[in-house]
């Protein structure tokens, strides 16, 4: 059975104008435990807003979501709320998703109080320390707020967050986009290990295509809120047999500079 199956999922917003416009225009798909999904297309593609359509951090319009079985649309706010520790989501801009307020510890450790899971105060604490410990920060981090952090630093922070609770599925939506070179691949590195260690499915929202041919198992390829290919990533990225993919990755920056050449527009 698929961790994740969608049908026929479906997200309009207004202008404000009034005016409709489809950023999620009838996707389905499936991805099975293990796995790791990359969705790439341009910016306003519909990317980030399918992720969170995926987790009900925001309402479909219509269509049906399933992870591990459930229908997560037929669910009540209380039960949502109890199946929040299995699906989880990191964030592109990490400082913007801490809350600055608070110590590094009380970030990670607040999802365990929300799903009342380890309940003594000690238990929370050895859960946290433990959770830094696999994203590589000691427990010297504990006390320190994210205004204190480097980028990297926080980001490691927001992964510890959604892994606390011991989740089965992870969205990443653009979450290396705001780091320099040599720090992403230090977290793609920790993320991959992760997901051998925990059996995690990935997510992987990104308009990186170099990083989701390492990155990803399988692909999908969206633009104005539609999916134009799907496949493995070998398949889709090495072999594109849609305009638009071809034209996507002929605009994309290269990993070795090279003398350019003519380029199909983007439609």
């Amino acid at each position: 059975m698929p961790i994740i199956e969608l049908k026929d999922v479906r997200k309009s917003f207004r202008t404000p104008q009034g005016l409709p416009v489809a950023a999620v225009d009838g996707i389905s798909l499936a991805v099975e435990r293990g796995e790791t999904l990359g969705i790439i297309g341009e910016s306003g593609s519909g990317k980030s807003t399918l992720g969170r359509l995926i987790l009900r951090l925001i309402e479909a319009d219509s269509g049906t979501i399933l992870l591990e079985g459930e229908d997560i649309r037929a669910l009540s706010k209380a039960q949502l709320r109890n199946r929040r520790r299995r699906w989880q989501i990191v964030f592109q801009e990490p400082f913007a998703s801490l809350n600055p307020r608070l110590t590094i510890r009380q970030i990670v450790e607040e999802p365990l109080i929300v799903a009342k899971t380890y309940g003594s105060k000690a238990e929370r604490l050895r859960r946290v320390i433990d959770t830094l410990k696999e994203v590589g920060l000691s427990p010297d981090f504990l006390n320190r707020r994210p205004a204190n952090l480097s980028g990297g630093q926080q980001q490691r922070v927001g992964i510890a967050r959604c892994l606390v609770t011991d989740p089965t599925l992870v969205v990443l939506d653009e979450p290396t986009s705001s780091l320099d070179l040599t720090i992403r691949a230090s977290v793609l590195q920790m993320l991959a290990r992760l997901q051998l260690a925990r059996r995690l499915t990935y997510v992987f929202v990104s308009h990186d295509i170099e990083t989701v041919r390492h990155f990803c198992s399988h692909v999908a390829v969206m633009h104005r809120g539609r999916f134009v290919e799907t496949g493995t990533t070998d398949d889709v990225l090495s072999r594109p047999q849609q305009p638009y993919t071809q034209a996507l990755m002929a605009a994309a920056m290269p990993p070795i500079p090279y003398v350019p050449e003519e380029r199909e527009a983007l439609a």
